[in-house]
């Protein structure tokens, strides 16, 4: 699937920073969110901010149901950080692009939190390098140094999350039949070690420059050959797609459990309510004890939040 030719019409018409003599100078944030929790965007886009030694070259790419056209959520965000660069962008034009991928019924995709980071940069082309960060995470690293890491020939970069094995997810005497009769470019040359770490996908550094146009297809291939609509929630065919061709990124910037204990570690990135999927109720099902919520929201989120924002 190429991303040539697509979406053309995005390069002028998004609000996206635009390059100065060339180069995009610009630290790119993007996060996919499903509800409207204001809180949550705020306690990334504060984190974020805080630890940052250069705020002002920090741009915030979030992606909620309605986007641009809820103007109400984004001048909220403005009047809580009115001096930052930030946009609401829709998810439509993504999930069409997810639904020509994938044949509806056939078999099980990825959840969209994975798979999102890999099919933004077709519809939206001018992000050309970007961190994409699951929207219930508190940042406490400084992304100019985890943007500025050179990921050689690399196009996506992870942390990879060892509490979770390849062979938990997949029969290793299935891959290894596929490995002898496929002949897909993304299916790997040497056997795939049945203790290989998972990829954590709530954290991606891309460089959407270098990504494969065959990226997609392969996922989508992994998804049916191993017909992951009969399995759980964690799909293994990202990991196969990328295995051995990602970058893997310090354990530092591995997602940690967020607690009131973890809040002046040494942890670069906490995650809080849970994986990624389950964002939305991080402020409201129980998963985050009251007595950690009271500190996460007394640490990262700005003042006035609760007024502006609601609770």
């Amino acid at each position: 699937m190429s991303r040539k030719g697509k979406r053309a019409s995005k390069e002028e018409d998004s609000s996206l920073a635009k390059a100065q003599n060339g180069v995009d100078s610009m630290v790119h944030i993007v996060s996919w969110i499903d509800c409207v929790d204001l809180r949550l965007l705020a306690v990334l886009a504060n984190s974020t901010l805080s630890s940052s030694r250069h705020p002002e070259s920090i741009y915030f790419h979030f992606f909620t149901p309605q986007g641009n056209d809820d103007k109400v959520s984004f001048y909220k965000l403005k009047v809580l950080f009115p001096h930052s660069n930030l946009e609401l962008l829709g998810q439509k034009e993504v999930k069409e692009e997810i639904s020509r991928a994938y044949s509806v019924g056939e078999y099980g995709a990825p959840t969209i939190d994975e798979i999102v980071p890999f099919i933004i940069p077709i519809v939206h082309p001018s992000l050309k390098k970007f961190i994409y960060i699951s929207p219930n995470v508190i940042m406490k690293g400084r992304v100019e140094e985890l943007h500025g890491i050179s990921l050689n020939n690399y196009a996506i970069a992870v942390a990879e999350d060892c509490s979770k094995r390849l062979s938990n997810y997949v029969n290793l005497d299935v891959l290894d039949a596929i490995q002898r009769s496929a002949s897909k470019p993304w299916v790997s040359g040497s056997p795939y070690a049945k203790n290989a770490c998972m990829p954590d996908l709530g954290l991606v550094l891309i460089d959407a420059m270098k990504l494969e146009n065959d990226l997609v297809e392969s996922i989508a291939w992994w998804s049916r050959v191993l017909n992951t609509s009969k399995r759980g929630s964690t799909n293994p065919a990202i990991a196969l797609a990328i295995y051995s061709r990602h970058f893997k990124l310090p354990l530092s910037w591995r997602l940690t459990n967020f607690t009131s204990s973890e809040i002046n570690s040494g942890r670069l990135v906490l995650q809080y309510g849970g994986s990624h999927e389950n964002a939305c109720s991080a402020f409201s099902d129980g998963t985050v004890s009251p007595s950690d919520l009271g500190d996460l929201s007394k640490a990262y989120l700005p003042p006035m939040s609760d007024q502006i924002l609601g609770s």
